[in-house]
């Protein structure tokens, strides 16, 4: 009697597994926001490089795509990239609305593949990011925009290199960590986690990115 053959080994994609992380990931935030009014949360990681700014816009993205309507702000002013992670582009950011006088309605622009999810780009680079996200005037910004929104998702710089994370983190409501594996070291992953809880963050989960597919295996995927 003929064998049949068993086919090969399949193993998920990349960007699936991103996805699907990112649907997690969604889905335990709204869980953290039942008896709360969670809705703004800071997304950082220890070091450049670590696939944050990815996860603010692929978060932001899920969770307008639930049906709810969401705000993601560049608050990386040292090197934005929301900008071209996203596809959208304009010139003029929050930068220019707190610096510069600029209307909050000039700042804001619809994403071109999420019609719940609008943003708020950096703008021009200013010479003291730190005073500027330490200022009555963002404080006050993010009070009143949250009313707005569902949920508001903030992209910063890394917490373990800059204290630029650390000031935002003490105006929202939560701050999502990304960890990339094979890169973040243990040393660095305490330095950064040290800085948000010298200033009481409410550090309410951790994403680990850049994960080697290789080695993993879930329900219908691996070995057959």
């Amino acid at each position: 009697m003929a064998r049949i053959k068993r086919k090969k080994n399949r193993y998920i994609s990349d960007q699936t597994i991103l996805e699907e992380s990112i649907r997690t990931l969604r889905t335990n935030l709204s869980f953290s926001s039942v008896d709360k009014e969670n809705k703004v949360f800071l997304v950082t990681s220890s070091k450049p490089e670590e696939g944050k700014s990815t996860i603010s816009v692929g978060l932001a993205r899920s969770i307008a795509l639930n049906g709810e309507k969401v705000l993601l702000i560049d608050c990386d002013f040292r090197n934005p990239s929301i900008s071209k992670i996203s596809k959208n582009y304009h010139k003029e950011g929050l930068v220019d609305y707190l610096v510069n006088g600029v209307e909050l309605r000039n700042v804001k622009i619809k994403d071109d593949m999420v019609s719940n999810l609008e943003l708020i780009l950096a703008g021009i680079k200013p010479p003291n990011p730190s005073e500027i996200l330490g200022s009555k005037k963002f404080k006050t910004f993010i009070d009143g925009i949250k009313k707005h929104y569902s949920y508001v998702i903030i992209d910063t710089p890394p917490v373990g290199v800059l204290t630029d994370a650390a000031i935002v983190s003490t105006m929202v409501d939560g701050v999502v960590m990304v960890v990339s594996q094979n890169k973040t070291t243990d040393s660095e992953l305490d330095l950064a986690m040290k800085n948000l809880k010298n200033v009481g963050a409410n550090i309410v989960g951790f994403v680990f990115n850049k994960v080697d597919i290789k080695n993993i295996e879930s329900y219908g995927y691996g070995k057959e």
